[in-house]
């Protein structure tokens, strides 16, 4: 496949992580603006989301007939992401445990992490590693891809857009019921990145999209590049989320994530017809995203310490704090890219060699004794 056919992933990538970055980079300012600002960067979460579904069914297809491929998948996936949460479990704990602040590192909830298992445990789910909630959710995804994936793709094969359809109409009613069944279970509506937000299955629908996205936009003709539709369409479903997190409209949070999946596509479709007319083929945006794990692993180091550290000298001042706000985030993105290239060679390039390894070492055949 041309890479910059592809480099649109990365630039999903790209926006996704410089997103996330800058809604907790707000959070250390005073001016209610820059909070708002900042507020809706938390949908780069839905678009790294739905950019790990399209690869990972770009990778299922690429390695189809691929001899003990669940086996593989597993073990791909694993060392894709545990090496360097792992280091972020040790880091983060030092930190917090250093300043005083470890309450929540207790062995229960550290081995939930080392196990991927604390997406469904609350007090394990966020508190070990600052947005550790979403490689919870990532992790539960991967446990059920291999069967969703083969489920979704056979029934497109066989039925065309009515099985996608189907397929979506099935991700929606999840996403409503786990919104209205909270809703009855206790009274309340799902709060903004709370556990019941966080869970798999409120961002279930999220991945189900990226899964028909592929199907429909990359395998099949159903969604052409469309610059001027895509953009819209991505500008309205962002500003619909915007809107539901700077109005803090309760009882929307719970389907917040299927609206932002839905504008992450269109926003990607955006992206994919840049890549095809030409208008992009690598760049500062596609770098960024080749690092974007290492840089969510790490980011919160710098954005919740030094960085905060230099905003409160400024805090009361709103002038102040609006000259440095972009030239600060600039030097953060630019630290931590670095940062991310350094983890990228020595932590996630090393890890994925010693799966394409350790799956060589599984397949190769046994030698038969000689009688």
């Amino acid at each position: 496949m041309p890479v910059q056919k592809l480099d649109f992933v990365d630039r999903m990538r790209g926006l996704a992580i410089l997103a996330v970055i800058a809604v907790h980079y707000a959070q250390m300012f005073a001016s209610p603006t820059l909070k708002i600002i900042g507020a809706t960067g938390q949908v780069g979460v839905q678009l790294f989301f739905v950019a790990s579904a399209f690869t990972l069914c770009l990778s299922a297809d690429q390695r189809a007939g691929e001899a003990h491929g669940v086996r593989n998948f597993y073990i791909r996936r694993y060392f894709r992401i545990a090496p360097l949460y792992y280091l972020g479990i040790v880091a983060y704990a030092a930190l917090y445990i250093s300043a005083g602040k470890g309450s929540s590192y207790t062995a229960g909830n550290i081995l939930a992490n080392v196990f991927f298992v604390h997406g469904v445990i609350p007090s394990a789910n966020n508190s070990i590693v600052p947005g550790g909630w979403t490689i919870g959710a990532e992790m539960l995804f991967y446990l059920i891809f291999p069967a969703l994936y083969w489920a979704v793709e056979r029934s497109w094969r066989r039925f065309g857009g009515a099985a996608l359809a189907a397929w979506l109409g099935l991700a929606l009613l999840v996403a409503l019921g786990w919104h209205f069944g909270y809703r009855l279970e206790t009274g309340r509506w799902i709060a903004n990145n709370q556990f019941p937000y966080t869970v798999f299955i409120a961002q279930f629908s999220v991945f189900m999209i990226g899964i028909v996205y592929y199907l429909a936009a990359w395998r099949g003709d159903m969604l052409a590049p469309h610059r001027l539709r895509d953009g819209l369409l991505a500008a309205a479903g962002f500003g619909l989320c915007s809107w539901v997190i700077v109005a803090d409209v309760h009882p929307l949070y719970g389907v917040l994530p299927t609206f932002a999946g839905i504008a992450s596509v269109f926003l990607a479709n955006w992206l994919r017809g840049q890549s095809a007319a030409g208008a992009s083929g690598g760049g500062w945006l596609v770098g960024i995203g080749k690092v974007s794990f290492s840089l969510y692993v790490l980011h919160f180091m710098l954005v919740w310490q030094p960085s905060a550290w230099v905003i409160h000298w400024f805090e009361g001042d709103v002038m102040d704090e609006w000259l440095i706000a972009l030239p600060l985030f600039v030097i953060d993105v630019v630290l931590l890219y670095w940062a991310g290239r350094i983890t990228l060679r020595y932590i996630e390039t090393p890890a994925n060699n010693l799966a394409r390894a350790l799956i060589r070492r599984l397949d190769k055949p046994k030698e038969i004794p000689a009688s």
